[in-house]
């Protein structure tokens, strides 16, 4: 924890628990249901991170730049909380109609989706903690979710009664967390007012994980439902190792706004070392969990193998993020539809020739390729704006 400051630490706490809730989120599904029903949790997968990067309306972006009154960044993120849940639903069902290969599948398919919303909520309500200094608040969230898993795994009889019961104990966790906020009323101008401005900031994130998601609905035509979970487990793993690089990002976003460049280079010399440390305690929990959790092989081999490029994605993550902090929006949008249209190339094109291992090496690829990609364009941008991003990154 020696790089990491007070509120870094307690959002990294909240997400450490956060991600614990989708490991066992993962283990009670395959024990409960098989293999193939990891399968089905990846496909949901899709809508819930669609909803999760929409659903924040680009706020989380706009939050540091306003200068109003506490209680009114509050309502403006209530306000988000309350209307994803509409917005997210049609989504959710669109989702399960399509990849849904039976009625019950479906219905699974579009409630385990609907954890989109409660994600989007939790982005919000942390990032407003953050700002606040009560980052110690963003437990509330993944503690309901804990709760629900514990009271879905008891009385979820099935599969769509386990996804519905864990729906419900999800909201009221980001509900707490949401009344613990001093509110102010705002009109409804003043909060879309905030939302076509925070959309500048999501363009990027809807091309970056818009594309990741639609080539998963692809893989999931390509490959068997049991391949898919494994390869949607070895996606998890991946997920993990990568928090504390966004926990860390999250909480120094105000800081890299206000002093970009000091900020930027301390952050490319630190998070490679982060990344490869966190990258390899998560592999070295694969061989239990294969041996014992999931029985898999292919997951012993092929998570750790995937878990390599960890280091990577967290220096992605810094030329990403120290774009948008420099108000670099439409670079940042350019770049990001660069690495969609590869993604859409060469995860499915790896899924199709080799099934699990294949979309695990193709993933590696295409990560390396993005960073050269986003390296680059950085680089080229503070030469433009005599501001050297690369300083400590190189």
């Amino acid at each position: 924890m020696t790089h990491y400051g007070r509120e870094a630490g307690l959002v990294l706490i909240g997400r450490v628990l956060q991600n614990l809730n989708g490991f066992v989120l993962s283990v009670l599904i395959v024990r409960q249901f098989g293999i193939a029903a990891a399968g089905t949790l990846a496909v949901a997968t899709i809508a819930t991170v669609v909803i999760t990067v929409l659903g924040t309306f680009g706020l989380i972006y706009v939050f540091p730049r306003i200068d109003v009154p506490e209680p009114v960044r509050n309502a403006l993120g209530f306000t988000a909380a309350l209307v994803v849940i509409p917005l997210g639903l049609p989504v959710a069902i669109l989702l399960g109609v399509v990849a849904g290969r039976t009625f019950e599948e479906a219905a699974v398919i579009a409630s385990l989706s609907l954890g989109g919303c409660f994600f989007a909520q939790t982005n919000i309500v942390n990032a407003l903690q953050v700002l606040h200094g009560r980052a110690w608040r963003s437990i509330i969230p993944p503690l309901g979710n804990f709760i629900g898993l514990i009271a879905a795994a008891i009385f979820g009889s099935s599969y769509l009664a386990f996804a519905l019961i864990l729906a419900g104990f999800r909201f009221a966790g980001t509900l707490t967390a949401f009344l613990c906020l001093q509110r102010s009323r705002i009109t409804l101008s003043f909060f879309w007012g905030h939302v076509r401005t925070g959309a500048h900031f999501l363009t990027a994130d809807i091309l970056n994980l818009g594309s990741d998601q639609l080539t998963i609905l692809i893989v999931s035509f390509l490959m068997s439902r049991a391949d898919l979970g494994v390869f949607g487990l070895c996606r998890q793993m991946l997920t993990v190792s990568d928090t504390p690089g966004w926990s860390k990002v999250q909480s120094k976003y105000p800081v890299i706004v206000s002093d970009r460049q000091k900020t930027v280079a301390e952050l490319l010399r630190i998070m490679p070392r982060l990344g490869a440390y966190f990258g390899a305690a998560a592999a070295a929990l694969t061989v239990p969990l294969g041996l014992f959790v999931y029985h898999s092989w292919k997951f012993m081999v092929l998570a750790p193998l995937l878990l390599l490029s960890v280091p990577l994605r967290y220096l992605l993550t810094v030329y990403d993020v120290a774009l948008r902090a420099a108000g670099a929006i439409a670079i940042t949008n350019r770049i990001s539809l660069l690495r969609g249209v590869l993604a859409l190339m060469i995860i499915p094109a790896g899924a199709w020739f080799g099934g699990a291992p294949g979309a695990v090496i193709a993933t590696m690829l295409n990560t390396a390729i993005c960073v050269w990609l986003t390296r680059r364009v950085s680089v080229t941008f503070d030469q433009t704006t005599a501001n050297p991003l690369t300083q400590g990154g190189s």
